[in-house]
Formats: structure tokens, sequence, C-alpha cells
């Protein structure tokens, strides 16, 4: 295979004509890559496109004199306290990730997965790759210790965990403050969790299965795509980890805290802006403006989170200008927090060295 690929590759002399099949793959491979960046150039302009009409309504709906003296009123101490609990948000999501990276046998600092995560917010939202935070997650982690399936497990399972996490809280709050509420957002946030929970349990189902698929794929001794390999390596990976209990009790405890600390998060800016709710109105709305930004019509659940926001707390007589004020807070959290990535990013290169030194094993 490598000495194929090479005679494919290398260029040819002056003069000599070049063989179709070294002609055609290149062409076909152009093709396909302009194809695939003109397909994910439409889809960002759709959910740019969304976005923009989601927020111009929005915008159309409220006043602005509401939404002026809310912010000029703003207590300053109480927005200070909620950017700290939103730094614990991240400290208890590197604590779940830590717990299911220990699962894979792979060990970091709390103190480097926090700068991961910082990172991972600056590549959503900044920085020009297609390339997202979770991806750049795994793929740090996965060159450190040459176990990219195990740091993609991990991250995925991170995304489950706090899923699990979320539910854990908002279920119950839901099912006690149900009359709070109108049957739509009651059935809305039930039927979305059941299609997650659907999806994930069919997942999991898959990973368990993978090994005895990838075992027989081994003995036939048959030549797969490298895309096929590296899926069965992650959910290997997936079922090895989901086979080990302690590690997502401990990482689902985390994720739980986690999700209190956010919601604390959106109380401090709440109480900030001089913002009446009572607390369980928070949990609804942060749990399911959670659940419907994960849907993939906008950017970055932008637009979709704020409509959210605002649909949860006028059913409890909150003005649409200042919940809509309170979600800005969080995006400008969420924005702040990637510009911090984005600077730890940028001054990674003294640190390259040391994530791309091989290790002692690949030395000897």
């Amino acid at each position: 295979m490598t000495a194929s690929y090479s005679r494919s590759t290398d260029p040819l002399p002056i003069g000599q004509p070049a063989s179709t099949e070294a002609d055609i793959q290149p062409v076909e491979t152009l093709q396909q890559r302009r194809k695939e960046a003109r397909k994910k150039l439409l889809k960002f302009l759709v959910r740019a496109g969304i976005t923009l009409l989601i927020f111009t309504f929005l915008l159309r709906s409220f006043s602005w004199s509401t939404f002026v003296k809310a912010l000029a009123h703003v207590h300053h101490i109480a927005l200070l306290m909620g950017l700290a609990v939103g730094v614990l948000c991240v400290v208890f999501s590197a604590y779940s990730w830590q717990s299911l990276l220990k699962a894979e046998r792979i060990h970091l600092d709390l103190a480097k997965l926090i700068n991961l995560y910082f990172i991972g917010m600056a590549f959503s939202h900044f920085l020009p790759t297609s390339m997202g935070g979770d991806a750049v997650k795994a793929f740090y982690v996965g060159r450190e210790f040459n176990n990219t399936a195990g740091a993609t497990s991990a991250v995925v399972l991170s995304r489950v965990v706090g899923f699990v996490g979320m539910l854990l809280i908002a279920i119950p709050s839901l099912l006690i403050w149900s009359a709070c509420f109108t049957h739509e957002v009651f059935a809305g946030f039930l039927l979305f969790s059941l299609i997650v929970i659907i999806v994930i349990a069919g997942a999991i189902i898959i990973s368990l299965c993978v090994p005895r698929l990838s075992a027989a794929i081994q003995k036939s001794k048959r030549s797969v795509h490298p895309l096929l390999t590296t899926t069965l390596e992650i959910s290997c990976a997936l079922g090895y980890t989901i086979r080990r209990p302690r590690a997502l009790i401990i990482a689902i405890v985390f994720a739980m805290l986690f999700w209190v600390a956010s919601i604390l998060n959106y109380y401090g800016y709440a109480s900030a802006l001089g913002m009446d709710a009572p607390l369980y109105g928070y949990v609804i709305a942060v749990s399911f403006s959670s659940l419907v930004a994960a849907l993939p019509i906008s950017i970055n659940g932008f637009g979709v989170r704020e409509s959210a926001f605002v649909y949860i707390f006028s059913m409890l007589h909150v003005s649409p200008a200042t919940s809509l004020l309170l979600a800005f807070l969080m995006d400008a959290q969420v924005l702040f927090f990637g510009i911090l990535g984005g600077c730890m990013y940028l001054t990674m290169n003294t640190h390259k060295k040391r994530l791309t030194a091989p290790s002692i094993c690949d030395q000897k």
C-alpha cells in the first residue's frame, strides 16, 4: 500500500505523460472536495439566514426602552458573581470529562482539560476551521496519548452524561411545577428528551455489538475503508467505557453539578438585572433552551436559545426585553470564554513540543 501510494503521488519527470489512473484520482478528489465545500457553505448560509430571521423577529417584538433601562441598572457585583459561577461550570465539566478519560486509561491534569475546554469554545465560535470544539478536544488528547479512539469516546460520552445529568434535574422539577407551564412546554420537553434517549440507547446498543463485528472483520482478513476502521475503534472504546459504571456514575454526578452551577449562573445574571422569577423557572428555562439549541437549524444555537428563554419566562410574567437581555449576557459570557480560549490557543506554541513529543515507549 505504501509503495503504490508513493508512486501515484510523486511528481512526474518533465516530458513524461501522466498515466490515466494517476491523473483521474486527483481530479475526482478535487471535485469531491469542491462539492463538500459547497454543501458546507450552503448549510452555513441557511443556518445564518435562520439565525438572522429569528433575531429580527425577537428584536422587533419588545420594548427597547425597557431593554436600555434594565441594562443601565445592572448590579456589577452580582454580574461578577455570575461570571465566577460560569467558570465553575467549566471546572465541573472538566471533572466529568476527566473521569471518562480515566476509564480510557488517559490521565490528564485538570488544568490542561480546562484549557482545552476554553480552546474548544474558541474553535466553535471564532476560528476559521471546520473542526468543532469537541473535535479539537479529542484531537489534542488523542494525539498526546496516541489514543484517538479513546479520546473521541470520552468526548462523545461527556455529551451523553451531560444530557443525563440535565434530565435528572429538569424532569423532577418539571413534574413538580408542571402547573406553572403550558402543556406545549411539558410535552415538547418530554418529546425532545425521548428522541435523544432513543438515539443514545441505539448508539449504546451498537457500541456493545461492535466488538463482535470488529472481530469478525479481523478474522475475514478483508481490507476495509479507513473511516470504517476508525468508527469501529471509537465504538469499541465507547463500549469499553460503558462497561465501567463507576466512571460513568462519577461523570454523571459532576454533570449534575454542572447543571446546578449553570442554573445558578443564569440566576446570578438575572439578579444583576433585577429580574424577579422563581428558581424553578431557571431550571426549566435553562434545560429547555439547551435542548432546543441543539437542533441544527442555527449557528451554535443562537436565536433558538434566546427564543426559548423569552417563551419560558413569559409564562412567569417576565418582560421579553429582560429575559432576552439575560440570554444576551449568557451569550456574552460564552463569547468571552471563547476569546480566552483563542488567546490560550495562540500562546500554545510553547507547549506544542510537549504535546507532539514522542512518549518514552515510542522512543524505546
